[in-house]
């Protein structure tokens, strides 16, 4: 007997099918059962499938990759952000979540996460160079297989994978736009790194909302520029009223870091323990010829002070502590790939890095304190007392006086030039 056409949902509605399928004894016949359990199948198969969309990345992080990047078919149009609901997003309610949002914050500038931060501007100085925190970003966007760009005017020595734009030859801004804009047609997403935004601005001459415009704007990729902080703008008469070139930079990032030394952050520290002024170093000591102090570009790491922007207005600050990459933090690089996929995310919290945290560095900077700090020696010797002893002050007769009120008395002798009036001294 064929039932694969019959429509069970109109025969089971029937209310005399039931009295001639089943019988007396009230046991179901084995086909019914068979149907029963084909019906039951098909009606949990949604259920299934629903789960398999749930499922969890995958440990390889095959989404990690850009693929088809250098596919170019057509210009890529960056797209645009979900609005965010009416009521917000809750603020982190303990420490965990608050180090878990703050760590992931960071995490989407480091990655280029597309619309994380369209222009990350970085503030450095000779205490503190940002080529750590460079050279990081260019590894991250080789491992994505993002096309990296880099407009060099001090560096000259890249990785082949990375693109780069010379810009301290005689090349005119309209030139590096140009190299620029060929540069980034050659993939859909791009890293553009500026290791001197003052130099370009300033020497080259480039219009910075063009510049932004094309990179962000136009090819919907990131923009990322290095300020040095120890640069003395150029004082030109017909550029009095127009702004400082650090001053524009920073109204236009949508990311501000600044790096720092860790060594001079932990000097700082430890004078804020002690609630002494935090020391100064390089150009700020105000000392003539230092422009470096010791301890400079600390080689266990780079602390960097981010400050990411929203679209709202309302900033949010963070202090970050990244070390030098170790071979164990990526894993083994693809066919055809520069660099292998992240393992795992080794930027911390400033709080969290155990040399900053502990107190071995305030306990260090205490026993020094305890120390005699002035170069002269105070001690004397009995010879010198002695001397001290016969040394006659001022006014010492004034303090020998033997009635009550003769200690205070004023010893003066008037002498021919004196003039002398007898009202004034009776009033």
């Amino acid at each position: 007997m064929n039932l694969t056409d019959v429509d069970w949902d109109t025969a089971l509605k029937a209310p005399d099918l039931l009295h001639h399928l089943i019988p007396a004894d009230g046991t179901l016949p084995n086909w019914l059962l068979q149907l029963r359990k084909e019906r039951l199948s098909e009606a949990s198969e949604p259920l299934n499938t629903s789960k398999k969309r749930n499922s969890v990345r995958a440990v390889d992080c095959s989404r990690w990759i850009k693929k088809d990047n250098y596919h170019i078919s057509g210009i890529r149009k960056r797209k645009p952000e979900a609005r965010p609901p009416k009521a917000g997003m809750a603020r982190p309610t303990n420490v965990a979540q608050y180090q878990r949002h703050s760590l992931q914050l960071i995490s989407r500038v480091l990655n280029i996460r597309t619309n994380a931060s369209p222009f990350t501007l970085i503030l450095d100085d000779l205490n503190q160079r940002a080529m750590p925190l460079i050279g990081e970003l260019v590894r991250r966007g080789l491992s994505r297989n993002v096309n990296v760009v880099v407009v060099s005017f001090e560096a000259t020595r890249f990785h082949p994978a990375v693109r780069s734009v010379p810009a301290y030859g005689d090349e005119t801004g309209e030139q590096i736009l140009q190299h620029i804009r060929k540069a980034l047609s050659e993939a859909k997403e791009s890293l553009v790194v500026i290791d001197s935004l003052y130099e370009l601005l300033s020497v080259k001459n480039v219009d910075m909302g063009a510049l932004f415009n094309l990179v962000a704007g136009e090819f919907a990729s990131t923009l990322v520029g290095v300020y040095h902080q120890d640069t003395i703008p150029d004082q030109d008469a017909h550029k009095a009223y127009a702004p400082q070139p650090l001053d524009l930079f920073k109204y236009m990032a949508t990311t501000v870091i600044t790096c720092k030394s860790f060594a001079h952050v932990l000097a700082a520290k430890a004078a804020r323990e002690r609630s002494l002024p935090e020391p100064t170093h390089g150009l700020l000591q105000g000392a003539e010829g230092i422009v470096q102090c010791l301890d400079a570009n600390d080689h266990r790491g780079i602390v960097i002070e981010a400050e990411f922007r929203r679209k709202s207005g309302r900033p949010e600050s963070e202090t970050y502590f990244l070390r030098a990459a170790r071979r164990s933090d990526y894993n083994a690089s693809l066919a055809g790939m520069a660099f292998g996929t992240l393992r795992q995310e080794f930027i911390t919290l400033l709080d969290q890095v155990p040399a900053y945290s502990s107190n071995e560095v305030t306990g260090l900077v205490n026993a020094a304190a305890n120390e005699i700090e002035s170069t002269f020696n105070l001690g004397l010797t009995d010879k010198q007392k002695q001397a001290r002893e016969g040394v006659v002050l001022p006014y010492f007769d004034a303090q020998k006086g033997e009635g009550a009120g003769e200690g205070g008395r004023i010893l003066y002798d008037m002498g021919e030039e004196d003039d002398f009036d007898e009202e004034e001294d009776e009033i």
